[in-house]
């Protein structure tokens, strides 16, 4: 079995769409088609932001699409310059606990060294101790002194005045 990543085009996006609703269907997360497509076309169009992949399986000379991640880039003075966020990392319950993810995470630091980015960081459900002991093991840190903590910040809708 071979794995790699395979940046999405934009041709694809349904298929990352498609991908990322699977995910928040499994985090039981809201779905806000609207606002995720429209970051995935500002992500596929602004690679500044940071980087999609998909996640293709080569078994017996058929690539199959296994999953997706997606990094997003930010800075960080503790870290030294610019740092990576795993936002997404999703992979479909029938390619689970076969190694892909323990092949995938070298590939992913080659692509992080290759942007620049100095560490590496993800958010992972505290309640989900499958997740955060293959993180462990593959060198992620939990920093027990830290709270992730998130404030959504409301876009105001432009409106139009028009005087006759």
């Amino acid at each position: 079995m071979n794995i790699s990543l395979v940046a999405p085009s934009l041709s694809s996006t349904d298929v990352l769409l498609k991908l990322v609703e699977e995910l928040f269907e499994y985090e039981v997360l809201p779905q806000k088609f609207e606002q995720t497509s429209q970051a995935i076309h500002q992500l596929l169009n602004n690679p500044e932001l940071g980087q999609a992949w998909f996640i293709e399986v080569e078994q017996e000379g058929e690539k199959i699409v296994a999953g997706h991640i997606v990094i997003s880039y930010s800075f960080s003075v503790e870290h030294g310059g610019r740092i990576g966020l795993i936002d997404q990392f999703y992979l479909k319950p029938e390619w689970r606990q076969q190694g892909i993810g323990t092949d995938l995470i070298p590939q992913v630091e080659q692509h992080m060294r290759e942007a620049g980015v100095h560490a590496l960081s993800l958010e992972v459900n505290i309640g989900n101790s499958g997740a955060r002991n293959f993180y462990e093991k593959h060198g992620f840190i939990p920093r027990r002194q830290f709270c992730l903590m998130t404030k959504v910040i409301k876009q105001e809708k432009m409106t139009l005045n028009i005087a006759s």
